[in-house]
């Protein structure tokens, strides 16, 4: 069995948040659902399915009952999981898929116990639109093309955006990082819920740490925060970097949905924008 892939909503996000994107890796033939795990609001757990030994890409649901809990209990509850799914189900790598909230579980999760030997290692980690650095910034009339040519340091950050930092260095070296960030009119730079400079903040947290992260913004309508965990766009780029062996992962990556028929790299200076 490779890497079992586990996919965490966000905020007040259900099965929905993540359906679209196991269902497309599935469809596609990258991988296979194999377990949903509802975790309850004291910490129990069930489990629908199993892990078969002899599917390549096992994949795995999980689900909040209280799916507004703080994030720090959501952290503890994912740390009970990767531990029960290694000593139950014997998984020794994992891959982690996160949207909004999810996203700063799982990168939480790994610098909180990144020397947890009870865990399986971490491979490769799937982060889309996290609020990394909180909400504020959200107004910024910075355009996309401003953004893009500053440094992944943002220019405020939370407190608690400062403790990992701080912790950073417990992040698991050898795993790689796709950060998806997303702007709606590919102007301003905010995906509707998230801006662009928290998103992009995680690059930052871990550059030098994890053994590389990549970067892909998605402008136009794929880039809002709700239909970017939806776009099959989205979709194809993350099941490439988690199970395509030839698949090399660009520093940067630009989806513009308004033209869904291209995909550009980072160039500035010849992307028309209007467009």
């Amino acid at each position: 069995m490779n890497a079992v892939t586990i996919f965490v909503h966000g905020f007040n996000g259900n099965a929905d948040s993540t359906d679209h994107l196991i269902h497309g890796a599935q469809k596609n033939g990258w991988a296979q659902k194999m377990l949903v795990v509802k975790i309850k609001n004291d910490g129990a757990m069930d489990f629908d399915g199993e892990l078969d030994q002899q599917v390549a890409n096992p994949m795995v649901q999980v689900l909040f009952e209280n799916n507004r809990a703080p994030e720090r209990r959501q952290v503890s509850w994912m740390h009970q999981l990767l531990i029960k799914l290694r000593q139950s189900f014997g998984v020794e790598q994992y891959n982690g898929v996160g949207h909004s909230l999810g996203s700063n579980v799982l990168v939480n999760l790994a610098i909180k116990f990144g020397k947890d030997s009870r865990l399986p290692a971490l491979k490769k980690l799937v982060t889309i639109a996290g609020p990394f650095n909180g909400l504020h910034g959200f107004l910024s009339q910075d355009t996309v093309k401003d953004v893009m040519t500053k440094s992944w340091e943002p220019n405020k950050r939370t407190h608690h955006f400062k403790k990992l930092v701080r912790n950073r260095h417990l992040f698991p070296k050898g795993a790689e990082v796709l950060n998806v960030i997303g702007s709606v009119d590919g102007i301003l730079n905010n995906d509707v819920y998230v801006a662009v400079d928290s998103a992009r903040a995680v690059g930052y947290l871990l550059d030098g740490v994890a053994a590389k992260v990549s970067e892909l913004m998605v402008i136009g309508p794929d880039g809002y925060h709700c239909e970017l965990n939806r776009s099959r766009n989205v979709s194809r780029e993350i099941n490439q970097f988690l199970w395509d062996e030839k698949y090399i992962a660009q520093d940067f990556k630009l989806i513009n949905s308004y033209r869904a028929d291209k995909v550009y790299q980072l160039a500035p200076e010849e992307l028309n924008w209007a467009n």
